[in-house]
């Protein structure tokens, strides 16, 4: 992933709409990255800045890192798989409206803005009804250095984006950087159907008796088994032919 970079520059701040800032985006169904690394340069000073809009179904990336501050990652539609990568950001830093499963992945905030927290995740699923939700299975969150050298910056694990959003974090390992409530609202967002979840994580960030009342802790494996790669987004119909590594199932 570090010998070739895509990169780009535009951020919101020039007048632009957040996904006309992409670096790179993705409009084809089955599309395959693998040992890339995609970037957007811009700066957290120009708010929105996306490295990588994906709207592509059946579509997977592999070994691949994505730089950015806010809004780096936008798996905005589809479905969609991404095996040992790395994410880097600060706000909303993974964010769309896909069914997508990140397998092994490396999430890394970074020093956002003075005054700001991190957040690492922005599910937009609306309705009941839209296929829809993030899943983040055995993969690692930390901070960057400069980060970790300041823990007076809160990081949580991601808010709602809309009144459905669904984001299930599992047997992932989270360091003490992740704030003890570990979900912080969207304001204008209903939350008594928002599905914010965890499941049989460790690390200290994965402590959960101080987490905010609205999300919940999966307890039982027949529940988290919905969220698996078999089941969530049907990967053993479609990623076996990729040739990108992966696991079906709870491990």
């Amino acid at each position: 992933m570090n010998n070739t970079k895509i990169t780009g520059n535009k951020g919101a701040k020039m007048g632009l709409q957040t996904m006309d800032t992409a670096t790179v985006r993705i409009l084809a169904d089955g599309f395959l990255a693998r040992d890339l690394t995609f970037e957007n340069t811009a700066g957290p000073e120009m708010e929105q800045a996306v490295a990588l809009s994906n709207i592509g179904d059946h579509t997977a990336f592999y070994r691949c890192r994505f730089l950015g501050y806010q809004d780096t990652l936008n798996p905005h539609t589809g479905t969609q798989f991404y095996r040992d990568c790395e994410i880097y950001g600060t706000v909303d830093f993974i964010f769309g409206k896909a069914k997508v499963v990140f397998q092994n992945c490396h999430i890394y905030a970074r020093k956002p803005l003075p005054g700001q927290s991190n957040t690492i995740t922005a599910q937009g699923r609306e309705t009941p009804f839209a296929d829809s939700g993030t899943v983040m299975q055995n993969c690692s969150f930390s901070g960057t250095p400069d980060l970790l050298q300041d823990l007076n910056v809160k990081t949580f694990l991601g808010r709602p984006w809309k009144n459905h959003s669904t984001t299930v974090i599992m047997q992932s390992s989270l360091d003490k950087l992740i704030d003890p409530r570990g979900w912080l609202e969207w304001e204008g967002v209903s939350l008594d159907k928002v599905y914010n979840a965890e499941y049989n994580n460790r690390g200290p960030g994965a402590i959960t008796n101080q987490r905010v009342k609205w999300s919940r802790v999966i307890t039982s494996r027949a529940e988290a088994e919905k969220f698996t790669v078999r089941n969530f987004i049907d990967g053993e119909n479609w990623i076996g032919y990729t040739g990108i590594p992966y696991y079906a199932d709870l491990l």
